[in-house]
């Protein structure tokens, strides 16, 4: 079971970054080496910094839940106060944005991501962490960096070069999950129905009005995110129109959002919502897929986080707990593709309690405490000890509608993620553009026009 479970680390580790990277001059100006002579010559101290206290702004997600009951240990341990503030995605990372922009320093350390931090790291609000994790009079001995799916640590490596240079630079960021893309389906529905799972987008079309047809009441055939914002177009949306040969810039660098392609799988995405998503599915966060799918509303989650498992899985949290299987994201006609996300945590550059922040970041994201997150639902691993780990092997191999089959399906899904969008401080405000245009298309079905307005748009954002 435990080598099972460390091939999904080794694939991981081999893949999630060959959708960004590429070659061109290295260009990192951050200056100095933060953090290196911080208590330069002392021995390992936890309570270094005892009596201080931190700001923390967190994103409301289920690796919140793991940490919080953990957090008294560490203030027993240090001395060290830890002050959480938690908020929804959109309203934490504005609120986020304005205390770095001005450089205020409310919070010390905040959850983040690839994509957040190429505009926050570009601009200089955060603290690149190279000097922080080397600096061994501050740093656990046990901490082991190497340990991390290097893949993974280095998605928060840039080095500020426009469009390239993604796994290259400073360390900006260190990751607690990541997370790829899969079919979350209710085999009961499907049995039913008389259906199987789809393997290609066609088919979910197919299977979404057959499920329509013998679903009643509250139940509706699928669900997904739809609302107009970035992450559509980065992840779930996203995932799909790549695997039509679709992406936000083409070989050339050009805006790729227009091409027939692009209004094929547009409309095709709009046709599936259509046919078996609620009216007001166009509001549709993250957190309306993770509850509506967890309280039984719906046969079908398409291209939604495969970390939602932990959720699904857990009885005290869902009502599908023995009802519920997941299978490989859809094949397009180009390829199947899957993009890859990570939350991580950084450093406020503007932290006026820079050992008390890096104390609490190297203890949240050393192994042991990690493991203990991951053991609570907070998935997927971004250590290769944790994959090794007995009780973690054996509780995922539990998750599915037959043993293993949540395994198999992370297995073969590290196979092909990876983030597929090259590095630029404004990609956040481009995709949201991308986001309206589909979501424009969904009530006006004028496709190639939306999309061709977007793309005027978004070359005046990203292209000099």
């Amino acid at each position: 079971m435990g080598k099972n479970i460390t091939v999904v680390a080794a694939i991981a580790v081999a893949t999630l970054l060959m959708g960004a990277c590429s070659s061109g001059e290295v260009i990192d100006p951050a200056e100095g080496n933060p953090g290196a002579d911080l208590r330069a010559g002392e021995a390992y101290d936890p309570r270094a910094f005892e009596g201080e206290s931190i700001n923390m702004l967190l994103i409301e997600h289920p690796f919140v839940n793991s940490l919080r009951p953990l957090i008294p240990d560490f203030e027993a341990a240090t001395g060290i106060t830890v002050n959480l503030e938690v908020l929804n995605e959109q309203q934490g990372f504005d609120k986020l944005q304005a205390d770095l922009s001005a450089g205020v320093g409310n919070y010390d350390l905040f959850m983040t991501d690839p994509l957040h931090n190429w505009q926050y790291s570009a601009a200089g609000w955060i603290e690149p962490l190279d000097g922080y994790v080397e600096n061994d009079a501050i740093t656990m001995p046990d901490y082991n960096i190497d340990d991390f799916a290097p893949g993974v640590l280095d998605a928060g490596r840039w080095n500020r070069e426009l469009l390239t240079g993604l796994g290259e630079g400073s360390l900006w960021a260190l990751p607690v999950n990541f997370e790829s893309y899969n079919l979350t389906y209710r085999p009961s529905m499907f049995e039913d129905a008389g259906v199987e799972v789809p393997t290609t987008y066609e088919d979910v079309l197919d299977v979404t009005e057959s499920l329509a047809t013998s679903l009643s009441g509250n139940n509706y055939p699928i669900v997904t995110r739809f609302d107009k914002y970035w992450d559509l177009t980065y992840l779930t949306f996203g995932s799909m129109a790549e695997s039509y040969g679709v992406n936000l810039l083409n070989d050339d660098g050009e805006v790729d959002i227009a091409s027939d392609a692009s209004v094929e799988v547009t409309d095709l995405f709009i046709d599936i919502i259509k046919a078996g998503s609620p009216q007001d599915a166009s509001a549709f966060t993250w957190y309306e897929v993770l509850q509506g799918m967890a309280s039984g509303r719906f046969a079908l989650a398409l291209n939604e986080a495969d970390l939602f498992a932990a959720t699904y899985e857990n009885d005290a949290e869902s009502e599908i707990a023995d009802d519920v299987g997941y299978a490989l994201i859809p094949e397009g006609p180009e390829k199947r593709a899957a993009s890859a996300w990570i939350w991580q945590l950084s450093m406020a550059q503007a932290s006026a309690d820079k050992g008390a922040a890096w104390t609490f970041l190297q203890w949240l994201t050393s192994a042991d405490v990690l493991m203990q997150t991951h053991l609570a639902g907070n998935m997927n691993p971004v250590r290769l000890s944790a994959w090794e780990d007995p009780e973690l092997a054996a509780l995922v191999d539990t998750w599915g509608s037959e043993p293993g089959q949540y395994r198999e399906v992370l297995e073969g899904t590290a196979e092909i993620a990876a983030i597929n969008y090259p590095p630029h401080p404004e990609l956040t405000r481009a995709l949201d553009r991308w986001a309206e245009a589909v979501q424009q298309s969904f009530f006006d079905g004028n496709t190639k026009a939306n999309l061709e307005s977007a793309a005027s748009d978004i070359e005046r954002i990203l292209l000099p």
